[in-house]
């Protein structure tokens, strides 16, 4: 099956290539709208952005929501596109901006994490380390369903420079990247409970979110760093990596690990605020336990 797959995807990302930008965004509009007409993951995306924007009238919501499929029509060709010869799209649509901060942050020898979200296009971001920077990077996620699309996944990032770190060895495989001093990526919007989630506010609403960026920072000393891509409205990308975070120090490590991750999840919200037709409100982030954190406390640790 793996090898089936394989082709097929290779295939359609051939076809996809030989496309005019302006035909292949015109192509991932359309596509766009046949999920909004569909009502795929409506439900979800208009309950999450009543809970992001609720001072905007539900007329706003609307155009935002269908602002939002249109990208997504985009992004869904772009990560069929991933599959076949990927640098050049790179190196066709894609400006670099920031460069200079990752090498700055490299010269400490620690290797360095990237801090990101499912912004834009994610695997335009996940490749940019080393088609664009020239840095090997290594993506920490979950294992992808079924086995062979992981495969299948897994060998054309490894092509593009990137390694994936998935469990159960994703902690050989960060501390191994940063050994090398390379760059490990971690994304910082989707929901995390317990035991590794940390209840913080994400647009004003305190939501289970991954604790193990600002554990590893204060673990390794490695620096973090943030970075997204957008689209642009001429359909080329920006991928921009920005200054390395100064990270929160406090009395004890949990203290530390809450308001990290806090200034972390307060980083990609602001991103969100910038583009938020390109974020993935199809996500269900906003889950579990809402109500409102004790006065004066920046967030609480799920167990």
């Amino acid at each position: 099956m793996f090898y089936l797959a394989l082709i097929f995807f290779k295939t359609i990302a051939f076809l996809l290539s030989l496309l005019p930008r302006k035909a292949f965004l015109f192509l991932g509009y359309g596509l766009g709208n046949l999920l909004r007409l569909a009502g795929f993951r409506a439900s979800i995306a208009r309950g999450n952005l009543a809970l992001a924007f609720p001072d905007k009238t539900e007329a706003e919501r609307e155009v935002l929501l269908n602002a939002t499929y249109r990208e997504q029509g985009v992004l869904w060709l772009e990560l069929l596109r991933m599959f076949y010869r990927f640098d050049r799209f790179l190196d066709r649509y894609c400006d670099l901006e920031g460069g200079e901060h990752v090498h700055a942050a490299l010269e400490k020898g620690k290797g360095a994490f990237v801090m990101t979200a499912h912004l834009g296009n994610w695997e335009v971001m996940t490749a940019s380390g080393y088609g664009l920077v020239g840095i090997k990077s290594n993506m920490v996620t979950k294992e992808l369903k079924p086995r062979w699309l992981h495969r299948v996944v897994e060998v054309t990032r490894s092509l593009l420079g990137t390694t994936m770190a998935v469990e159960p060895r994703t902690m050989q495989g960060i501390l191994r990247a940063l050994k090398k001093n390379e760059l490990v990526g971690f994304v910082m919007d989707q929901y995390a409970g317990a035991p590794v989630g940390a209840r913080v506010p994400f647009f004003g609403l305190p939501v289970g979110s991954h604790t193990a960026l600002a554990s590893l920072a204060l673990r390794t000393g490695a620096p973090v760093i943030p970075a997204f891509s957008v689209r642009k409205p001429d359909g080329r990308y920006l991928v921009r990596f920005e200054p390395e975070l100064k990270l929160e120090a406090r009395g004890d490590k949990e203290a530390t690990i809450l308001a990290n991750t806090a200034l972390f999840v307060r980083h990609t919200e602001a991103w969100v605020r910038s583009y938020p037709e390109q974020w993935l409100w199809i996500h269900r982030r906003w889950k579990g336990d809402l109500s409102p954190l004790p006065p004066q406390v920046e967030g609480e640790m799920l167990k």
